[in-house]
């Protein structure tokens, strides 16, 4: 009888030592499934984050889309006020950062961006006017800062100007900005019934 309590105490010491190793093995298991969790929670959220910052645009028209026309001087317009939008970067400018495609009476340009190539203390009419007098006949874009660099930051103003051989009544123009962040600003107007033999029409 002795013999028998002895073995079932030394069955009992094993059964033990075996289910400590059982829970250590459960517990390192445990540990790794909850790091690999929050990895992939972690990597989840980064790519739903860049996911949400390429839908979302980096600029926003800032204002009203106008028109300028001068037929004396055969010069026509669109302007364009544009600022980075709420709670994104500064925007790089430049001309190999920023694509800009033009849609057109029936004619697409691809790209026409020209860069930044004025910057100025204000963007009243009368400087916008000058900038589109002294712009070329062509379907040029360009832009004027009211800064010294070529980087649109939070809270500062831009104006895109697209030259343009003509405008028309009823005529569609249709603009595509695409920074080198985000989506696309896509202006999308059409000329109304009478424009103008020379001022500024408001388009919306």
């Amino acid at each position: 009888m002795h013999g028998r309590k002895r073995k079932k105490g030394i069955v009992g010491i094993e059964a033990a030592i075996v289910l400590i190793a059982f829970v250590i093995v459960a517990a390192s298991l445990a540990f790794v499934a909850l790091n690999m969790g929050l990895f992939t929670t972690q990597k989840s959220k980064e790519v739903m984050q860049r996911g949400l910052e390429e839908s979302t645009t980096a600029l926003e028209v800032d204002g009203s889309v106008t028109a300028y026309i001068n037929t004396t001087a055969s010069k026509y317009a669109i302007m364009i006020p544009i600022k980075v939008a709420p709670g994104r970067g500064a925007v790089d400018l430049n001309k190999d950062k920023i694509t800009v495609k033009l849609v057109s009476d029936g004619k697409a340009y691809q790209n026409v961006y020209s860069g930044v190539i004025s910057s100025v203390s204000d963007l009243s009419a009368a400087t916008l006017a000058n900038a589109v007098n002294g712009a070329p006949n062509a379907s040029v874009v360009f832009v004027l800062t009211n800064d010294n660099d070529n980087v649109l930051n939070y809270g500062e103003k831009a104006v895109l100007i697209v030259t343009l051989p003509d405008l028309t009544a009823y005529q569609h123009v249709l603009v595509e900005i695409s920074p080198p962040q985000g989506a696309p600003l896509t202006v999308d107007r059409t000329m109304p019934a009478q424009l103008p033999s020379a001022g500024v029409v408001d388009l919306g």
